[in-house]
């Protein structure tokens, strides 16, 4: 699929290059922060979790990661954490 992706002229950044790294190595499960994190750690570059989840919706357009959300947890208001993970494509 990646291949079809860029013959569409929708060749991958290399920011979404970084994410779909960072989602190998972080496995099924990943959300934001990690993947801020471990992009952070491997580049040395700050990075916007704002950047972050924006390239993870982009790249859930283009089929290439799929999301799920979580139980929401008292830590976090009631909120629930959106995870990440590679699709098949």
């Amino acid at each position: 699929y990646i291949v079809e992706v860029m013959a569409k002229g929708e060749a991958l950044g290399s920011f979404e290059q970084l994410v779909l790294l960072a989602l190998v190595h972080l496995g099924d499960g990943a959300y934001g922060v990690p993947v801020r994190l471990e992009i952070e750690q491997r580049t040395g570059r700050a990075v916007s979790l704002g950047a972050v989840y924006a390239t993870l919706e982009r790249l859930e357009a283009k089929g290439l990661v799929a999301s799920r959300r979580g139980e929401p947890t008292a830590e976090r208001g009631g909120r629930a954490k959106r995870y990440f993970a590679l699709t098949g494509e």
